[in-house]
């Protein structure tokens, strides 16, 4: 899968970075995740986005998957955190 990047180019999606950014957020607001909360939330975000059938997805709708996703598992502060980051 490609991501559509704000500035219009393609690149590989990449789960790492999303974990990394995600646990960044986190760390931030001094409420770090664990490794077992990264893989479950990535797993989900993993696994929402190829639900969605499609070749390239917008940076746009994974940020969207992501917040929503954290929100849903209870990591509201962190996903609020991600938007700001």
């Amino acid at each position: 899968m490609k991501v559509i990047k704000r500035d219009g180019s393609l690149q590989d999606f990449d789960i790492d970075k999303i974990i990394k950014s995600i646990q960044a957020a986190s760390d931030d607001i001094g409420e770090p995740l664990n490794e077992s909360d990264l893989h479950n939330i990535a797993k989900d975000i993993d696994g929402e986005l190829k639900g969605l059938g499609k070749d390239e997805v917008s940076f746009e709708i994974i940020r969207r998957i992501i917040v929503d996703t954290l929100n849903r598992e209870g990591f509201k502060d962190v996903a609020k955190a991600y938007l700001e980051y």
